[in-house]
């Protein structure tokens, strides 16, 4: 009979698969009896899985979607940077405005033949960012030029129309003027412009203009043309390349308008986004804004405050247009604004501030007017594509350098079109970039050693330049100057027993300033010698400031840095490969940043689960004392107990975070039909990798729930289910007495 009591009845006998069962039935049966453990228990766990699955998966998308973003348009998968920059390579943020010391890559073919000896490195592209400023002139300056260009050309007919033209702009401007001058106190330069606004606008000086044509322009270009409305001198972020490598390997690139810059050849692409929003004519690009508003955003100018100002604003830019007409263009206008706008009194600009009363009603049909009656009779972009424009920028020795390069056309990456951070780069050809940027190509730097060598030129370290020039500097500043070589900056020796001053072409020392001029200028004609077409043997050798690496699987990207470090180290290349999001500033990190603010939420939410689970298990455990007591009596273990409390958590767990992820899913799958939209904000653009993100369900993030929730169910178990083990039968006896 004791043995028999000690064996237990057959429902708890050791047979495995029977007692499996039997703590399955009396889990669920435990659960459903204790309605407030399965309303609070189930609620946190099922919660926590939606969280965390639906969470992860979110972030998995965006930070796809992001890395989509930033590799397919700006910088690859990896960078490839000198080991000698102090600087860190940033393509957005704050640190990409700064004059960055990145140093160079002194042989890219090395570079780039070990990189492709890696597997999964798909293609290396050279590159350099930089900025420049367009030398542009006003509407003045771009009158002026038609005309010379039409009395250069021997054209009567247009140079008559050209003349009113440019009469008509300086006319409007010397109003302008006279309104200043009522205004401001101080009035000796309007004065005097005035008085040359005055002279440029008689017939004195226009019936000179055949006869005297030279002396004619040099007024108007000297003294007039800088007296019309300024253009914007906005900066042009630019990565210097190999266009058609950069072409390539950039999927997403595509091209808008005009042509590839043909192979072999210098020219510009400008970007579209950012070629629409700085180069195209105010009035305009204001119109556009506002049909993307109200086309792709559904805004309504009546209802949006935001877009009502932008109507407001456009008011003031109205001589960008009037100023460009001529004579005949503004009274053909005139009379088309009065049959579309009856009524409306006042000159040609008082015309157009009506025309620019925008709402949603007359919007379709004013934007129309203005693009088939006003648009062809103005420039309408600064820049048009298939011009030539000067560049002007700094080198990296710090002197101006400037460039005259054409405009082949526009490019965008595809569904990033209305996203400012992407459309922050126009690219140009990689040998235009190193004449802006003053680096040199084998051939350059040979001929200026020669160059240097020929004259007797000797490096000097920055102290020793000072010394040359200033004076003797103290023994500390020389031995803190050691090692610090400016190798861009350097002097002919001096022999020491010349006589001060003498002649150089005696065989004296020449002076300081005529050496320093003699080899900027040496430097300068090297770099002026660079033909407009090259190979690309020639385009490839020399310098560049950094690489882009495309991978084939970008899930293979540790690898590659770690082996692409590895070649730099054993063949001596002086590189280091850093991953995109190292070098995309502020924007790379937003996703570490996003995932540990979501981590940490996760975290806090099952602590406080897992206390919450405790302490009802617990209780759980005090109310079924009896219970517990009588399966104890009748032949139940420890372990059986022990056993059956996390059969019955796991149980909860599984049906609670089954309802959780489900939900997760569910809500993933609708997001991913729909989208999640990015409501015109850039940077959502860039961050979803397009105007909308549509996610898609990771069985890794919903297998990372269902663990999680497993372990938390688990860890909180275990106190209460030693508790309910060790309550003796005695108790339930006890309890029934």
């Amino acid at each position: 009979m004791a043995a028999a009591a000690r064996s237990g009845p057959p429902e708890m006998a050791s047979n495995s698969s029977i007692s499996l069962g039997l703590l399955v039935r009396l889990s669920l049966r435990s659960i459903f009896a204790h309605r407030i453990k399965l309303l609070i228990v189930g609620s946190l766990l099922s919660f926590g899985t939606f969280l965390l699955v639906f969470g992860t998966t979110l972030l998995a998308n965006v930070e796809r979607a992001m890395e989509t973003s930033v590799t397919g348009s700006l910088t690859g998968h990896i960078q490839l940077v000198s080991l000698d920059g102090t600087d860190q390579l940033a393509f957005t943020g704050p640190d990409a405005g700064s004059d960055q010391d990145l140093g160079v890559i002194e042989s890219f073919p090395k570079v780039k033949e070990a990189a492709l000896s890696i597997p999964n490195v798909k293609a290396v592209v050279p590159m350099g960012r930089h900025v420049t400023i367009p030398l542009l002139g006003n509407e003045l300056d771009d009158a002026i030029q038609e005309l010379r260009d039409a009395v250069d050309a021997g054209d009567p007919a247009l140079t008559a129309r050209l003349v009113r033209k440019s009469k008509r702009a300086i006319g409007l401007i010397l109003d302008d003027y006279r309104r200043r001058l009522t205004l401001l106190s101080n009035s000796e330069e309007i004065e005097e412009a005035i008085l040359d606004l005055e002279k440029a606008g008689s017939d004195e000086l226009w019936a000179r203009l055949e006869t005297e044509p030279a002396e004619v322009f040099e007024f108007l270009e000297t003294r007039v043309a800088k007296l019309g409305e300024g253009p914007s001198h906005a900066f042009i972020p630019f990565i210097g390349t190999d266009l058609d490598a950069f072409a390539e390997s950039f999927e997403t690139f595509t091209l808008v308008e005009g042509e590839m810059v043909p192979k072999g050849h210098r020219g510009f692409l400008f970007n579209k986004t950012y070629y629409e929003d700085v180069f195209k004519n105010r009035i305009a690009r204001g119109i556009d804004k506002l049909h993307e508003a109200r086309s792709l955003d559904g805004r309504l100018i009546d209802r949006d405050p935001a877009l009502q100002l932008q109507v407001k604003q456009l008011a003031k830019f109205t001589s960008f247009v009037t100023r460009q007409l001529d004579p005949d263009d503004a009274v053909e206008l005139e009379r088309k604004l009065d049959e579309l706008l009856p009524g409306t009194e006042g000159d040609l600009d008082r015309k157009m501030v009506a025309l620019l009363e925008l709402n949603d009603e007359n919007f379709d049909r004013r934007r129309t007017f203005f693009y088939e009656e006003i648009a062809p009779k103005i420039r309408l972009y600064s820049v048009k594509v298939g011009d030539h424009f000067t560049l002007r920028s700094s080198t990296k020795a710090g002197y101006p350098k400037s460039i005259n390069i054409k405009v082949y056309g526009t490019f965008q990456f595809a569904g990033l079109e209305r996203s400012a951070i992407a459309s922050a780069y126009s690219i140009m050809d990689l040998m235009s970039f190193r004449d802006l940027y003053g680096l040199m190509t084998v051939e350059k730097r040979e001929e200026l050693d020669s160059i240097r060598a020929e004259v007797g030129v000797a490096e000097l370290s920055r102290d020793e330049v000072e010394d040359a020039l200033f004076g003797d500097v103290d023994d500390a500043e020389e031995e803190a100057a050691e090692g610090d070589r400016f190798a861009a900056f350097q002097l002919p020796d001096v022999e020491s027993d010349a006589a001060p001053g003498a002649d150089a072409g005696a065989g004296g020392p020449i002076d300081i300033a005529e050496r320093v001029a003699a080899i900027a200028g040496s430097e300068a004609a090297a770099q002026e010698s660079q033909q407009e077409t090259f190979t690309q043997e020639e385009l490839e050798r020399g310098t560049v400031i950094h690489a882009a690496v495309v991978l084939e699987d970008p899930s293979g990207l540790s690898q590659a840095i770690e082996r692409l470090n590895e070649l730099s180290a054993e063949r001596d290349l002086g590189f280091k490969a850093v991953a995109w999001s190292e070098v995309t500033g502020i924007i790379g990190q937003l996703i570490v940043v996003v995932g540990a603010v979501l981590y940490i939420t996760i975290a806090i939410i099952f602590l406080v689960a897992l206390v919450i689970i405790n302490n009802s298990m617990v209780m759980a455990t005090m109310d079924r004392v009896s219970e517990i007591g009588t399966m104890r009596a009748i032949g139940a273990g420890r372990r059986f107990v022990l056993a059956l409390f996390l059969v019955e958590t796991l149980v909860l767990g599984g049906i609670a975070s089954g309802l959780g992820a489900g939900a997760a899913t569910a809500l993933t799958l609708f997001l991913g039909n729909v989208g999640i939209p990015a409501s015109s904000n850039d940077f959502l653009i860039f961050l979803f990798g397009g105007p909308a993100l549509y996610p898609e369900v990771g069985l890794l993030q919903i297998g990372i729930g269902l663990f999680a929730i497993f372990v938390v169910s688990l860890l909180s178990t275990l106190y209460p289910a030693r508790l309910a083990a060790r309550i003796e039968p005695v108790v339930a006896m006890q309890a029934k007495e």
